[in-house]
């Protein structure tokens, strides 16, 4: 089925010659096929920047931006910017502080980007970090994540939240 699908729409669009952006013109033809798929799973690398991180992240940074602007202009060329909700996660945070080896190492708050032609709230949904008030040199987080995955599973899923997370978690407004 999904090969018979996603088959019917070919791109024309360009992407960058990455393994990134390749998967996401591959999403973008599932999507613009009409494939009847809720969510899609696309990583890219590792940004775990324990040495020499000022370079890694900028190249990290430059792909997933000119991956992402490729997949938006497709998506947007086609009508279908309002039916997507690209969302942007890690696992884990960085510390503030650089290590010895020019890198940092895991820490608590993160960030989180999501991009949609139906954002409700654009911009930062919380106060910047506060870099002079943190918790053991770790930024304190001002959002919990599971509220985010709740507002993403009830307001945009249309899933029961409650019964997926184990608890009620209050909404945000952005969707």
């Amino acid at each position: 089925y999904i090969h018979e699908v996603a088959g019917s729409y070919k791109s024309a669009a360009d992407y960058p010659r990455t393994a990134f952006a390749r998967g996401l013109k591959t999403i973008a033809g599932l999507i613009l096929s009409g494939l009847e798929t809720s969510v899609y799973y696309i990583s890219l690398g590792s940004f775990d920047t324990h040495v020499r991180q000022e370079g890694q992240l900028e190249r990290h940074f430059n792909t997933l931006n000119d991956g992402l602007e490729s997949f938006i202009k497709e998506l947007k060329a086609n009508g279908k910017f309002e039916d997507v909700m690209i969302m942007s996660f890690s696992e884990f945070g960085r510390r503030v502080e650089q290590n010895a080896s020019g890198g940092t190492d895991h820490g608590t708050a993160n960030n989180m980007f999501f991009i949609s032609g139906s954002l409700k709230q654009q911009g930062l949904l919380n106060p910047l970090p506060d870099l002079t008030d943190l918790d053991n040199g770790d930024l304190k987080y001002t959002v919990d994540f599971k509220s985010v995955y709740a507002t993403l599973l009830n307001k945009w899923l249309q899933a029961d939240d409650r019964a997926i997370l184990g608890d009620k978690y209050d909404y945000l407004k952005f969707i």
